[in-house]
């Protein structure tokens, strides 16, 4: 006979998935994962090109091949993956609980994606009620992959296609919108269906979004180092929270590390690497007469060794246009609007110090 505790779950699922699922927005937090595989500098760089098609650059190959992968997560891994609880309904149809899993949220993917052989075999495709924050969306599309790790469950959440978001919207979200507010070293949260005014200060400057690829890109209106003068360059530029890395034009990035003692890129690493020791200088990325700063410390992904770190900015040779991954996205408040019939925009603030 099954336990209490398991009939309990049973119905309490029923009757969200009863529930009208969306009578307010809703709040998802990070949660930590037991053990992160923190991906090594130059394989989130690989990662990158393959995830958009680019040609890997043999040096950055070498590198992904060679570089430690995997070390036990501490409170500093928060800024290599954002992790949420989602709950996703049983793979028998009848008389079992909703299994729960932790997966990345990706706004550079249409795809829900998890590893599970219970759910069916790699590259099929299963439709399951998913709860993400108390929030129910039926009917949502699954691919599966073959990926045992985990590494590969992610909840993707671009304007288009069948997504989580787009599913939510459809369903009843009180507001097209969600919002990222992602921390340095600490748990960060993601807001769906409204917007949170206690999370970021001054104002949000909106810009279009250009939809011609289909992920959330927009057109940025240049950059500064440090305390120089501000350069008017147009960087066509996606947010993407599913990449780790700042990646930017080759010349951007050299005028960066110009600035930092130490700095060289490395034919071992794939990239730039500099000493541990360096002060690195912000980076400010200008959102039409916004002025978003990533502090200097955001830049520091992760040692190479005991001398040596990689650097968080690097160069987005032959993807095609820049990616602001998790390097710049935690250093600010950012607004994802719209969807297929609502004309998508991006939103940027500044959060509290």
């Amino acid at each position: 006979m099954p336990s209490l505790k398991y009939i309990v779950a049973i119905a309490t699922f029923c009757c969200l998935t009863s529930a009208a699922p969306f009578k307010t927005g809703f709040t998802i937090k990070q949660v930590p994962r037991d053990t992160v595989p923190l991906l090594s500098g130059p394989r989130s760089l690989l990662k990158a090109y393959e995830k958009y098609g680019a040609q890997v650059p043999g040096l950055v190959r070498r590198a992904a091949l060679t570089s430690i992968g995997s070390v036990t997560a501490t409170p500093t891994e928060y800024d290599s993956e954002y992790l949420i609880n989602v709950e996703i309904s049983s793979p028998s149809p009848i008389g079992s609980a909703p299994q729960t899993f932790t997966m990345d949220v990706d706004t550079g993917s249409t795809t829900f994606s998890l590893s599970d052989p219970k759910y069916g075999a790699p590259g099929a495709t299963v439709t399951k009620t998913v709860n993400i924050g108390g929030a129910i969306v039926t009917g949502q599309a699954i691919t599966l992959n073959s990926d045992s790790s985990g590494n590969s469950n992610i909840v993707g959440l671009l304007y288009e296609g069948m997504t989580f978001y787009t599913n939510a919207v459809a369903q009843g979200l009180p507001q097209a919108v969600f919002t990222a507010n992602l921390k340095k070293g600490a748990p960060g949260t993601y807001q769906f269906g409204y917007i949170d005014a206690s999370e970021y200060t001054g104002a949000i400057t909106t810009v279009a979004v250009s939809t011609g690829n289909g992920f959330w890109e927009f057109t940025s209106t240049g950059y500064a180092i440090g305390a120089a003068t501000f350069v008017t360059l147009a960087i066509d530029s996606i947010v993407d929270t599913g990449t780790t890395l700042l990646l930017l034009p080759v010349s951007v990035v050299k005028a960066y590390y110009a600035k930092v003692a130490g700095a060289a890129n490395s034919n071992t690493e794939g990239g730039y690497i500099f000493p541990c020791t360096s002060t690195l200088p912000s980076f400010t990325l200008g959102i039409a007469a916004y002025r978003a700063v990533v502090p200097g410390p955001y830049v520091n992904y992760a040692p190479v060794n005991s001398t040596y770190c990689f650097g968080g900015i690097q160069a987005n040779t032959g993807i095609g246009f820049s990616i602001l991954g998790l390097t710049f996205i935690k250093s600010q408040f950012v607004v994802f609007a719209g969807d297929s019939t609502i004309k998508p925009t991006l939103g940027f603030a500044a959060k509290p110090t």
